[in-house]
């Protein structure tokens, strides 16, 4: 499993536009499904002669990811710019955060989180200052590094299990 998940973090990252779009499809079906399940959750709560509620919550929670899930579905080139607005949003905004938080308090390790917020501030504004071509390729190389990633730390932990296995054996 780690050695597909390698392999197709691989491709992906080969491939980081069709990732893009990939991505926002299935984003968007998954929006679909959650937000059906969502509404039927609030149907099975539903308490008669209930105003209110947890029932109305779960309803319009499902019927906003239903409605969110098709516009990205209708429209992935646009929902691919409004998810890469996001993203550099919340680069931005973490790092900043985490940045100042790590100067201002220095804590054990602080400098770690620094680098971690600069470095986070600055792909944020490299994303935007791109823009609207960013949205091509960001979303692509954040979910391939995400799942090359993946299938390093699956073969590097199968390969812990195994060592230590082997040392059980021999012991």
């Amino acid at each position: 499993m780690g050695l597909l998940l390698t392999l197709l973090g691989v491709v992906a990252l080969g491939a980081v536009v069709l990732t893009s779009l990939v991505s926002v499809i299935f984003y968007g079906s998954m929006l679909v499904v959650a937000g059906a399940f969502e509404i039927v959750h609030a149907f099975r709560i539903r308490k008669k002669g209930e105003k209110g509620g947890p029932f109305v919550m779960f309803l319009l929670g499902g019927v906003l990811s239903i409605g969110v899930g098709l516009m990205l579905l209708a429209r992935p080139d646009a929902g691919l710019l409004a998810l890469t607005l996001l993203m550099a949003g919340y680069f931005f905004a973490s790092g900043l955060f985490r940045g100042i938080t790590s100067v201002a308090d220095r804590y054990e390790g602080w400098g770690w989180d620094l680098a971690y917020g600069i470095v986070s501030v600055a792909l944020g504004a490299i994303i935007f200052a791109q823009f609207p071509s960013s949205s091509m390729w960001a979303l692509g190389i954040v979910v391939g590094v995400e799942i090359l990633s993946r299938g390093i730390s699956i073969m590097a932990g199968a390969l812990a299990v195994r060592g230590v296995l082997r040392r059980q054996v021999h012991a």
